[in-house]
C-alpha cells in the first residue's frame, strides 16, 4: 500500500471546499491558528495565510460575494469573473499545501487543484443558474448559502484535522456530483453566454434566425425533412436552453425550430465520454401552448400540461415573446 503525503490526502477536499466558497475557506485556514483547536502546524506554509492583512482582504471578499449573490445578475457577473479566479486561486492554494514537496508532486497537485476547483465552481453556480431559470422559491437562498458554508467548514476542518477522511469524503463527493456535473456546467456555460448577448445586443432586432443564419448541422438535420418538403416552408429557429425535457439531458443547449408551422428543440446528443452523437429532436407537441415570461437576461418558455412538460429559456437576441406567444399557441 502507498503512503501518500499528508499535503495530498487533503488536497482534493481544500480544492473542492475553494470551488464553493474561495473565501471562507480562505478565512478560516487563515484563522484556524488562533483559535487553539490546532495544535500542530498546518501543512506546507498554509500557515503564512494568518497575516492579519490577508485576512482582513479575504473576509472583505467574502462579504462582497454574499451581497453580490443576493441579486440575479450581480451574482451571475460575479461568478463569471470567478471561473477565471477560481482554479488560479485553487492552484496557488495547491502551491501553499504542497510547499516542501518534490516539483513533480507539486505540478501534479496545483493542476488537480485547479481543476477540482473550477469544477466545484461551475456545478455550484450551475445549480444556482438552474434555480433562477426555474424560479424555484423553497429552500430560500439564504438557507443555501448557509448549507453550503458549514458544508465547507467541515471539508476544511477535516482536511486540517484528518486528512484521510477528508480526502474519503471528497472522494465520495465526486462520485456523487458526476451524474449532475454535465447539465449545471452546461447551464453555468449558457447563462453567461446570455449575459454576453444581453450587453452587445441590447440594440440589435429581436428575431428568429432565417435557414441562411442557422449552423449546418441545423440545417442538415432537416434537409430529408418530408414536412418542410411538403409544406415548402423555409426553417425559422434561434438558440435555447431546454430544462427537463423528454428524451434531452437535465439541462441541453440546442435550437428551437420551427417547421412545418411547430415547433421543435433540437440538441447534439453526447456519449458519457463527451464525443457528438448527432442531432436529436424533442417534439414539442401538436397544439402546444407556453407562456412566455420575460426575465432580465432571457425569456422563460414553460411549457404546459397538454405539451411535453419542462421549461425553454432563450436570450433576449431571439425572437419577440409575442413571436414565442404566437408559435408555441399554434401559430
Amino acid at each position: 500500500m502507498i503512503d501518500l503525503p499528508v499535503e495530498l490526502l487533503a488536497l482534493p477536499a481544500l480544492s473542492l471546499a475553494a470551488g464553493v466558497d474561495l473565501y471562507l475557506t480562505l478565512l478560516f485556514i487563515g484563522a484556524a491558528p488562533t483559535t487553539g483547536l490546532w495544535e500542530l502546524p498546518l501543512p506546507g506554509a498554509l500557515g503564512d495565510l494568518d497575516s492579519p492583512g490577508v485576512l482582513i482582504m479575504v473576509g472583505a471578499f467574502y462579504v462582497a460575494e454574499f451581497t453580490a449573490e443576493r441579486f440575479p445578475v450581480a451574482a451571475l457577473v460575479w461568478n463569471a469573473f470567478h471561473a477565471v479566479i477560481r482554479p488560479v486561486s485553487g492552484a496557488l492554494l495547491a502551491l501553499l499545501l504542497l510547499d516542501g514537496q518534490a516539483l513533480p508532486v507539486i505540478v501534479f497537485g496545483v493542476l488537480v487543484a485547479g481543476g477540482l476547483a473550477s469544477l466545484a465552481h461551475a456545478v455550484r453556480t450551475g445549480a444556482w443558474v438552474l434555480r433562477g431559470f426555474t424560479d424555484t422559491q423553497h429552500p430560500a437562498p439564504l438557507l443555501i448559502s448557509v448549507a453550503e458554508d458549514v458544508t465547507v467548514l467541515g471539508i476544511v476542518s477535516l482536511a486540517l484535522d484528518v486528512p484521510l477522511w477528508a480526502f474519503g469524503v471528497a472522494s465520495v463527493l465526486l462520485v456523487v456530483l458526476a451524474p449532475l456535473a454535465p447539465s449545471r456546467v452546461r447551464a453555468f456555460v449558457y447563462a453567461i453566454r446570455l449575459g454576453v448577448a444581453r450587453i452587445f445586443r441590447t440594440l440589435g432586432l429581436r428575431r428568429w434566425r432565417r435557414a441562411d443564419e442557422l449552423p449546418e448541422w441545423v440545417v442538415a438535420a432537416f434537409q430529408d425533412d418530408d414536412e418542410i418538403l411538403a409544406h415548402g416552408e423555409a426553417l425559422r429557429g434561434c438558440t435555447a436552453g431546454a430544462w427537463r425535457l423528454p428524451g434531452a439531458p437535465r439541462f441541453a443547449v440546442g435550437w428551437v425550430i420551427v417547421r412545418a408551422g411547430r415547433p421543435l428543440f433540437l440538441f447534439r446528443a453526447r456519449s458519457w465520454m463527451g464525443r457528438r452523437k448527432g442531432p436529436r429532436r424533442v417534439e414539442l407537441g401538436a397544439d402546444v401552448t407556453a407562456s412566455v415570461t420575460d426575465g432580465d437576461l432571457y425569456r422563460r418558455i414553460d411549457l404546459r400540461e397538454d405539451g411535453p412538460g419542462g421549461l425553454l429559456v432563450v436570450g433576449w437576441g431571439g425572437p419577440s415573446t409575442e413571436s414565442l406567444q404566437a408559435e408555441f399557441a399554434g401559430g
